[in-house]
């Protein structure tokens, strides 16, 4: 077991993000959003293959049934990487003017759950929504005031629904109270909040054990909250930007992080940002939720 963070391939990504373990591929697709690329890095070999799409791709998740779930500017994508096809389940991008999808997740029932938010840089609207996308290709829209949407995740029971708010003025992680049957939140909380740690929360992953991991994207950190928001553990990385961890491996016992090569506070001493990193932490994760099944995917669409 090693605490060191230690880069893997040669990628350098603008903005690496949503990575995500593949059982059947024996990799991490992970994404670029600002380099409009889908990576996947193929762990027996050590080799990255990718694939540009149309557009800044903000997340991606896997697919019941082979394939993945991309989720470009205004619009949500089923990517084959076999063939490279790419076709459109649902496109709100008039709902959308001047924003981006960004991080999202699924619940253990196949729904999405992914947010939006301004392009503009620095983002100064809080006019990101949060979005359910279901298996049957509805969507609805289930929150709003998001400057950042960031850290989606669910608990192991998935009972707890988690998001934050990666901007620096909010810098907030809540949970709610999640109902499987029926998709719903209730009983907002803040869960943890990072106004005194490094950085501020970007991704988050929940574990076995349901301790909630946030990548503290500003701080050079990941940090491992316990189920009552407690600080557990804090572990650096040697980036000032990590993204998004996942855990993979044929155990789910190795992290994988993601990390950005953009609007450094150093950059002479950023050498390996944007990189995707492995860490053997003694840590084991859980199976990514996937989106679907496909078969239940119609045309109609609700907002």
């Amino acid at each position: 077991m090693s605490e060191t963070a230690r880069p893997v391939g040669a990628v350098r990504a603008i903005v690496g993000e949503s990575p995500v373990w593949s059982e059947a591929d024996r990799c991490i697709y992970w994404v670029d959003i600002l380099g409009g690329l889908v990576h996947r890095y193929e762990t027996d070999s050590g080799s990255n293959r990718y694939w540009r799409m149309p557009e800044h791709v903000g997340n991606l998740v896997l697919v019941d049934g082979g394939g993945l779930l991309v989720a470009l500017e205004g619009g949500l994508h089923l990517f084959v990487p076999e063939t490279g096809a790419l076709a459109t389940l649902c496109d709100i991008k008039v709902d959308l003017a001047d924003q981006r999808f960004n991080d999202g997740t699924c619940d253990p029932r196949g729904r999405l759950w992914i947010g939006s938010m301004a392009m503009e840089e620095p983002v100064r609207r809080a006019v990101g929504p949060l979005f359910r996308f279901s298996p049957d290709g509805t969507i609805a829209r289930m929150l709003d005031g998001f400057l950042i949407p960031n850290g989606m995740a669910f608990s192991p029971d998935g009972r707890t629904f988690y998001v934050s708010d990666s901007h620096p003025s909010a810098q907030t992680i809540w949970a709610f109270d999640y109902d499987l049957d029926d998709g719903a939140l209730s009983n907002r909380r803040v869960f943890a909040t990072t106004h005194d740690l490094p950085g501020r929360p970007d991704g988050g992953t929940v574990d076995a054990d349901g301790f909630y991991w946030s990548a503290n994207v500003g701080g050079g950190c990941l940090v491992r909250f316990d189920p009552d928001g407690r600080i557990d553990r804090t572990i650096d990385v040697p980036t000032e930007k990590p993204s998004k961890v996942a855990f993979g491996g044929l155990s789910l016992d190795v992290m994988y992080i993601t990390s950005i090569n953009h609007n450094l506070q150093n950059r002479d001493e950023q050498g390996l940002a944007g990189s995707l990193f492995r860490l053997d932490a003694g840590i084991r994760g859980l199976p990514p939720n996937r989106f679907g099944p496909l078969e239940q995917l119609s045309t109609g669409q609700g907002t």
